[in-house]
Protein backbone atom coordinates (compact mmCIF):
# COMPACT_ATOMS: atom_id res chain seq x y z
CA UNK A 1 0.00 0.00 0.00
CA UNK A 2 1.23 3.01 -0.93
CA UNK A 3 1.09 6.62 1.18
CA UNK A 4 -1.53 8.05 -0.71
CA UNK A 5 -3.62 4.75 -0.79
CA UNK A 6 -2.42 4.96 3.54
CA UNK A 7 -3.52 8.27 4.04
CA UNK A 8 -7.07 7.68 2.49
CA UNK A 9 -7.28 4.27 4.75
CA UNK A 10 -5.88 6.58 7.66
CA UNK A 11 -8.49 9.40 7.62
CA UNK A 12 -11.42 6.73 6.55
CA UNK A 13 -10.79 5.01 9.86
CA UNK A 14 -11.08 7.85 12.08
CA UNK A 15 -13.87 8.85 10.79
CA UNK A 16 -15.37 5.58 11.54
CA UNK A 17 -13.87 5.33 14.83
CA UNK A 18 -13.83 8.97 16.40
CA UNK A 19 -17.70 8.47 17.46
CA UNK A 20 -17.01 5.12 19.30
CA UNK A 21 -15.81 4.99 23.08
CA UNK A 22 -14.09 2.28 24.53
CA UNK A 23 -17.47 -0.10 24.93
CA UNK A 24 -17.77 -0.05 21.22
CA UNK A 25 -20.81 2.36 21.67
CA UNK A 26 -21.00 5.57 19.70
CA UNK A 27 -20.85 8.93 20.91
CA UNK A 28 -20.55 12.03 19.87
CA UNK A 29 -17.14 13.76 20.72
CA UNK A 30 -16.90 17.27 20.40
CA UNK A 31 -13.18 17.35 19.18
CA UNK A 32 -12.98 20.56 20.95
CA UNK A 33 -13.24 19.88 24.16
CA UNK A 34 -10.56 17.34 23.84
CA UNK A 35 -7.80 19.86 23.88
CA UNK A 36 -7.51 23.29 25.77
CA UNK A 37 -6.30 26.32 24.87
CA UNK A 38 -3.56 28.03 27.26
CA UNK A 39 -2.65 31.60 26.84
CA UNK A 40 0.38 32.88 26.92
CA UNK A 41 1.40 34.50 30.75
CA UNK A 42 4.87 36.55 30.61
CA UNK A 43 4.80 36.94 34.31
CA UNK A 44 4.15 33.37 34.89
CA UNK A 45 6.88 32.74 32.26
CA UNK A 46 9.87 34.58 34.33
CA UNK A 47 8.60 32.67 37.85
CA UNK A 48 11.54 29.75 38.51
CA UNK A 49 10.39 27.35 41.10
CA UNK A 50 13.63 26.34 41.86
CA UNK A 51 14.64 28.40 44.69
CA UNK A 52 18.05 30.58 43.79
CA UNK A 53 20.88 29.37 44.60
CA UNK A 54 22.35 31.79 47.69
CA UNK A 55 25.86 30.67 48.73
CA UNK A 56 26.27 32.36 52.06
CA UNK A 57 22.08 30.90 52.70
CA UNK A 58 23.51 28.05 52.08
CA UNK A 59 26.54 28.31 54.44
CA UNK A 60 24.00 28.97 57.16
CA UNK A 61 21.90 26.50 56.70
CA UNK A 62 24.41 23.71 56.13
CA UNK A 63 26.20 25.48 59.52
CA UNK A 64 23.34 25.20 61.64
CA UNK A 65 22.00 21.55 60.89
CA UNK A 66 25.21 20.14 61.85
CA UNK A 67 25.16 19.01 65.74
CA UNK A 68 29.05 19.89 66.24
CA UNK A 69 28.26 23.47 64.99
CA UNK A 70 25.14 23.85 67.60
CA UNK A 71 27.84 22.68 70.38
CA UNK A 72 30.26 25.07 69.08
CA UNK A 73 28.01 27.91 68.87
CA UNK A 74 26.24 27.23 72.73
CA UNK A 75 29.54 26.69 74.07
CA UNK A 76 30.92 30.30 72.07
CA UNK A 77 27.63 32.42 73.91
CA UNK A 78 28.14 30.69 77.32
CA UNK A 79 32.20 31.69 76.98
CA UNK A 80 31.29 35.61 75.72
CA UNK A 81 28.94 35.35 78.44
CA UNK A 82 31.32 34.37 81.16
CA UNK A 83 34.39 36.73 80.05
CA UNK A 84 31.53 39.60 79.73
CA UNK A 85 29.32 39.20 82.76
CA UNK A 86 31.95 37.71 85.47
CA UNK A 87 34.58 39.94 85.72
CA UNK A 88 31.65 43.07 85.57
CA UNK A 89 30.79 41.69 89.40
CA UNK A 90 34.25 41.01 90.50
CA UNK A 91 33.70 41.80 94.34
CA UNK A 92 36.26 44.99 95.64
CA UNK A 93 39.35 43.48 96.76
CA UNK A 94 39.29 39.91 95.12
CA UNK A 95 41.62 40.70 92.89
CA UNK A 96 44.43 42.48 95.16
CA UNK A 97 47.10 41.08 96.64
CA UNK A 98 46.17 39.75 100.24
CA UNK A 99 48.74 37.52 102.12
CA UNK A 100 46.31 36.97 104.35
CA UNK A 101 44.09 35.26 101.86
CA UNK A 102 46.73 33.33 100.16
CA UNK A 103 46.69 29.66 99.09
CA UNK A 104 43.36 29.35 100.20
CA UNK A 105 41.35 25.92 99.24
CA UNK A 106 37.68 26.30 97.66
CA UNK A 107 35.42 27.20 99.79
CA UNK A 108 31.55 29.52 99.49
CA UNK A 109 33.71 32.66 99.39
CA UNK A 110 36.51 31.93 97.07
CA UNK A 111 34.82 29.25 94.83
CA UNK A 112 38.23 28.07 93.28
CA UNK A 113 40.21 29.12 95.91
CA UNK A 114 42.90 31.68 96.21
CA UNK A 115 46.44 31.73 94.46
CA UNK A 116 49.74 32.37 96.20
CA UNK A 117 49.13 36.09 96.77
CA UNK A 118 45.95 35.78 98.19
CA UNK A 119 43.51 36.86 94.59
CA UNK A 120 40.90 35.13 93.87
CA UNK A 121 40.96 32.05 91.39
CA UNK A 122 37.28 32.14 89.79
CA UNK A 123 37.03 35.96 88.92
CA UNK A 124 40.87 35.64 88.34
CA UNK A 125 40.82 32.99 85.92
CA UNK A 126 37.47 34.60 83.95
CA UNK A 127 39.30 38.22 83.67
CA UNK A 128 42.45 36.78 82.00
CA UNK A 129 40.08 34.65 79.90
CA UNK A 130 38.80 38.22 78.65
CA UNK A 131 42.52 39.94 78.22
CA UNK A 132 44.14 36.31 76.41
CA UNK A 133 40.96 36.41 73.57
CA UNK A 134 41.05 39.76 73.20
CA UNK A 135 45.11 39.73 72.32
CA UNK A 136 44.58 36.50 70.23
CA UNK A 137 41.55 38.14 68.61
CA UNK A 138 43.94 41.68 67.79
CA UNK A 139 46.65 39.28 66.79
CA UNK A 140 44.90 36.38 64.44
CA UNK A 141 43.03 40.25 62.86
CA UNK A 142 46.33 41.81 61.64
CA UNK A 143 48.21 38.19 60.43
CA UNK A 144 45.28 37.25 58.26
CA UNK A 145 45.38 40.94 57.21
CA UNK A 146 49.14 41.45 56.26
CA UNK A 147 48.99 37.46 55.52
CA UNK A 148 46.27 37.95 52.86
CA UNK A 149 47.54 41.08 51.52
CA UNK A 150 51.11 39.92 50.90
CA UNK A 151 49.65 36.44 49.58
CA UNK A 152 47.50 37.82 46.88
CA UNK A 153 50.91 39.78 45.77
CA UNK A 154 53.04 36.42 45.69
CA UNK A 155 50.36 34.91 44.09
CA UNK A 156 49.79 36.91 41.45
CA UNK A 157 53.70 38.72 40.98
CA UNK A 158 54.94 35.01 39.92
CA UNK A 159 58.53 37.15 39.92
CA UNK A 160 58.26 37.56 43.58
CA UNK A 161 58.88 33.80 44.87
CA UNK A 162 62.54 33.63 45.19
CA UNK A 163 62.36 36.21 47.84
CA UNK A 164 59.31 35.48 49.59
CA UNK A 165 60.21 31.78 49.34
CA UNK A 166 62.92 32.76 50.83
CA UNK A 167 61.38 34.35 53.32
CA UNK A 168 59.28 31.43 53.91
CA UNK A 169 62.08 29.02 54.72
CA UNK A 170 63.87 31.68 57.04
CA UNK A 171 61.04 31.97 59.17
CA UNK A 172 59.28 28.23 59.00
CA UNK A 173 62.39 26.27 59.92
CA UNK A 174 62.79 28.25 63.37
CA UNK A 175 60.14 26.63 65.49
CA UNK A 176 57.44 28.91 66.47
CA UNK A 177 57.40 28.92 70.03
CA UNK A 178 61.43 30.10 70.08
CA UNK A 179 60.68 32.00 67.09
CA UNK A 180 58.44 33.98 69.14
CA UNK A 181 60.32 34.02 72.82
CA UNK A 182 63.16 35.30 70.54
CA UNK A 183 61.11 38.37 69.08
CA UNK A 184 59.73 39.47 72.83
CA UNK A 185 63.06 39.41 74.26
CA UNK A 186 65.13 41.45 71.34
CA UNK A 187 62.29 43.81 71.72
CA UNK A 188 61.87 44.03 75.39
CA UNK A 189 65.79 44.87 75.49
CA UNK A 190 65.37 46.94 72.27
CA UNK A 191 62.32 48.95 73.50
CA UNK A 192 61.88 48.44 77.21
CA UNK A 193 59.19 51.41 78.08
CA UNK A 194 57.55 48.86 75.40
CA UNK A 195 53.84 47.64 76.78
CA UNK A 196 54.03 44.01 77.39
CA UNK A 197 50.67 43.67 75.25
CA UNK A 198 52.12 45.70 72.50
CA UNK A 199 55.52 43.57 72.66
CA UNK A 200 53.57 40.00 72.40
CA UNK A 201 50.94 41.42 69.55
CA UNK A 202 54.16 41.82 67.14
CA UNK A 203 56.28 39.08 68.51
CA UNK A 204 53.60 36.66 67.16
CA UNK A 205 52.09 38.87 64.08
CA UNK A 206 55.84 38.98 63.11
CA UNK A 207 56.79 35.08 62.85
CA UNK A 208 52.98 34.29 61.81
CA UNK A 209 51.88 36.15 59.08
CA UNK A 210 53.82 34.17 56.51
CA UNK A 211 52.09 30.88 56.88
CA UNK A 212 48.70 32.85 55.85
CA UNK A 213 50.58 34.24 53.07
CA UNK A 214 51.75 31.14 51.74
CA UNK A 215 48.65 29.56 51.83
CA UNK A 216 46.46 32.91 50.16
CA UNK A 217 49.65 32.48 47.26
CA UNK A 218 48.57 28.95 46.50
CA UNK A 219 45.00 29.86 46.13
CA UNK A 220 45.47 32.72 44.29
CA UNK A 221 47.48 30.67 42.09
CA UNK A 222 44.73 27.83 41.46
CA UNK A 223 42.54 31.26 40.06
CA UNK A 224 44.21 33.20 38.66
CA UNK A 225 44.67 32.13 35.53
CA UNK A 226 40.86 31.35 35.05
CA UNK A 227 38.86 32.94 32.12
CA UNK A 228 37.35 36.24 33.85
CA UNK A 229 40.70 36.97 35.19
CA UNK A 230 41.91 36.08 31.94
CA UNK A 231 39.44 38.74 30.54
CA UNK A 232 39.86 41.47 33.16
CA UNK A 233 43.81 41.68 31.96
CA UNK A 234 43.34 41.41 28.83
CA UNK A 235 40.90 44.19 29.05
CA UNK A 236 43.75 46.01 30.83
CA UNK A 237 42.14 46.24 34.53
CA UNK A 238 44.54 47.53 36.87
CA UNK A 239 46.33 44.36 39.21
CA UNK A 240 44.90 45.94 42.67
CA UNK A 241 41.38 45.53 40.95
CA UNK A 242 42.08 42.64 40.03
CA UNK A 243 43.08 41.03 42.70
CA UNK A 244 40.67 43.28 45.04
CA UNK A 245 37.44 42.32 43.01
CA UNK A 246 38.24 39.13 41.50
CA UNK A 247 40.36 37.44 43.64
CA UNK A 248 39.77 38.65 47.53
CA UNK A 249 35.90 37.60 47.06
CA UNK A 250 36.72 34.09 45.73
CA UNK A 251 39.01 33.66 48.55
CA UNK A 252 36.93 35.22 51.67
CA UNK A 253 35.53 31.88 52.58
CA UNK A 254 39.28 30.05 52.76
CA UNK A 255 40.22 33.79 54.91
CA UNK A 256 37.18 33.19 57.18
CA UNK A 257 38.23 29.64 57.89
CA UNK A 258 41.70 30.23 58.41
CA UNK A 259 40.60 33.25 60.90
CA UNK A 260 38.61 30.78 62.96
CA UNK A 261 41.99 28.43 63.21
CA UNK A 262 44.63 31.13 64.00
CA UNK A 263 42.27 32.24 66.85
CA UNK A 264 43.04 29.24 69.24
CA UNK A 265 46.63 28.79 68.10
CA UNK A 266 47.32 32.46 69.12
CA UNK A 267 45.40 31.67 72.31
CA UNK A 268 48.04 29.01 73.10
CA UNK A 269 51.08 31.16 71.81
CA UNK A 270 50.65 33.57 74.43
CA UNK A 271 49.80 31.88 77.55
CA UNK A 272 52.82 29.21 76.58
CA UNK A 273 54.69 32.69 75.92
CA UNK A 274 53.81 34.18 79.46
CA UNK A 275 54.02 30.63 80.78
CA UNK A 276 57.79 30.60 80.17
CA UNK A 277 58.34 34.36 81.45
CA UNK A 278 58.78 35.86 78.40
CA UNK A 279 54.69 37.23 77.62
CA UNK A 280 53.22 38.64 80.27
CA UNK A 281 54.12 39.46 83.35
CA UNK A 282 53.62 37.41 86.30
CA UNK A 283 51.90 39.92 88.09
CA UNK A 284 49.42 40.71 84.95
CA UNK A 285 46.05 38.98 85.02
CA UNK A 286 46.18 36.29 82.13
CA UNK A 287 45.39 32.71 81.77
CA UNK A 288 49.54 32.48 81.01
CA UNK A 289 50.87 33.89 83.90
CA UNK A 290 48.28 32.46 86.48
CA UNK A 291 49.40 28.92 85.20
CA UNK A 292 52.71 30.29 85.47
CA UNK A 293 51.79 30.37 89.05
CA UNK A 294 49.75 27.92 89.51
CA UNK A 295 53.15 25.50 88.21
CA UNK A 296 55.02 26.75 91.40
CA UNK A 297 52.86 24.78 93.83
CA UNK A 298 51.30 22.41 91.52
CA UNK A 299 51.71 19.87 94.36
CA UNK A 300 50.65 21.28 97.32
CA UNK A 301 47.71 23.34 95.81
CA UNK A 302 47.10 21.63 92.51
CA UNK A 303 43.51 23.45 92.19
CA UNK A 304 45.98 26.33 91.67
CA UNK A 305 47.07 25.02 88.22
CA UNK A 306 43.84 23.04 87.05
CA UNK A 307 40.98 26.14 87.23
CA UNK A 308 43.11 28.31 84.76
CA UNK A 309 44.05 25.07 82.40
CA UNK A 310 40.48 24.01 81.98
CA UNK A 311 38.90 27.41 81.16
CA UNK A 312 41.84 27.36 78.89
CA UNK A 313 41.04 23.96 77.42
CA UNK A 314 37.44 25.26 77.05
CA UNK A 315 38.64 27.96 75.06
CA UNK A 316 40.78 26.03 72.75
CA UNK A 317 37.96 23.34 72.44
CA UNK A 318 35.21 25.85 71.38
CA UNK A 319 37.43 28.20 68.45
CA UNK A 320 38.57 24.49 67.17
CA UNK A 321 35.09 23.22 66.93
CA UNK A 322 33.88 26.15 65.49
CA UNK A 323 36.51 26.87 63.14
CA UNK A 324 36.21 22.80 61.98
CA UNK A 325 32.23 23.08 61.70
CA UNK A 326 32.56 26.45 59.82
CA UNK A 327 35.36 25.20 57.07
CA UNK A 328 32.49 22.15 56.55
CA UNK A 329 29.94 24.51 55.90
CA UNK A 330 32.16 26.79 53.76
CA UNK A 331 32.67 23.62 51.28
CA UNK A 332 30.43 24.55 48.36
CA UNK A 333 30.68 20.73 47.45
CA UNK A 334 28.59 19.61 50.74
CA UNK A 335 25.68 22.39 49.79
CA UNK A 336 22.44 20.58 48.72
Amino acid sequence: MNKRNWDKFSLKNFSEFKDVDIDGQNSAVNEDSLFKFVELDEFKSEVIKVEPYSYWKSVMRTFIRKPSALIAIISMLLLLLAIIVIPMFTPEGFLDFSIADKDLPPDSVHLWGTDLVGRDLFFMTWTGARKSIGLALITSSLVVVIGTGFGLIWGFYRKLDPIFIELYNLIANIPALLLYMLLSYVLSQAFPAMAAEVRLIISLTIASWIGVARFIRNQTLIITNREYNLASKTLGTPPARIMTKNLLPYLLSVIITQTSLIIPGMISSEVAMSFFGVGLPSNAISLGALLDLGRQKFELYPFQLLAPAGVLSFIIFTFFLFGLALTDALDPKKHR
